[in-house]
């Protein structure tokens, strides 16, 4: 899986590793991988992380998010909505980013639109 992982973060069109491990809380595991090899591999490139803040998911864990940001990746925070409830859970997603310490500018989405979209556009 590590190298799976790894090709997808270096292709040019690709730009935000959602679902990170993919795990859902007392029901699947994360994927088994080098997390610090494929982090290696998102920092020399131009994507970001997402930070799902669906309670089921709530992934990538603190230490994870800490190890991508020492190593200047970009974040996006995210509810995994599935209606326009779901949106309520964006607070958890907040919360794991301020527990792993995070700020705003660490944030693509909380840019200006126009500075988003250039930063998610592909190259």
């Amino acid at each position: 899986m590590t190298e799976r992982l790894v090709r997808a973060m270096r292709h040019p069109r690709f730009k935000i590793w959602g679902h990170g491990l993919g795990r859902l809380l007392l029901r699947r595991p994360p994927v088994e991988c080098d997390v610090e090899r494929v982090l290696d591999a998102i920092a020399g490139s131009r994507a970001a992380i997402e930070i799902n803040g669906d309670p089921h998911r709530l992934d990538l864990e603190p230490r994870w998010v800490r190890a991508a940001r020492e190593r200047g990746i970009r974040f996006v925070i995210s509810c995994d909505a599935h209606s326009t409830r779901g949106l309520l859970a964006t607070r958890y997603g907040v919360m794991m980013a301020r527990r792993a310490g995070l700020t705003a500018a660490d944030v693509l989405n909380t840019l200006e639109p126009e500075a988003f979209v250039a930063a998610v556009r592909p190259s």
